[in-house]
């Protein structure tokens, strides 16, 4: 069963600069989303020369777009997290990501992993409000 893409961009609740760079990350990101669910499970798009991953996650009945870096070669699985709860980033972190995702649309550099089941994130903690 695929699940859907998630494609929500939520609200980053900053301020007007911060949160224009964050919802144009995310309409980058939905488009390199839609790239990698039309590629086989368990491809990753090597951003950055290869210091950032990207994949599709599943988690609630949906597919996310995932991150982390790598290190060595080796992607940080332990420092993974979805797209839509990256927190923290300025406006030129959030257009530098949103550039490397432009370039990786252009040139495609993947890898694969032969289980794709390896880059499923932990399910999220929910703290009460």
């Amino acid at each position: 069963m695929t699940f859907p893409l998630n494609t929500d961009i939520p609200r980053y609740g900053a301020d007007d600069d911060t949160e224009q760079a964050w919802q144009w990350f995310h309409a980058v990101a939905q488009l390199v989303a839609t790239e990698l669910a039309a590629q086989r499970p368990g491809t990753l798009a090597l951003v950055d020369d290869g210091e950032e991953v990207y994949w599709l996650t599943e988690q609630d009945g949906f597919r996310y777009l995932a991150t982390a870096l790598t290190f060595e070669g080796e992607v940080v699985l332990s420092g993974a997290a979805r797209v839509i709860d990256l927190v923290g980033l300025g406006v030129d972190e959030l257009n530098y990501k949103r550039e490397t995702l432009m370039r990786w649309l252009m040139e495609q550099t993947t890898m694969r992993v032969g289980d794709a089941r390896l880059l499923r994130l932990p399910p999220l903690a929910h703290t009460p409000d």
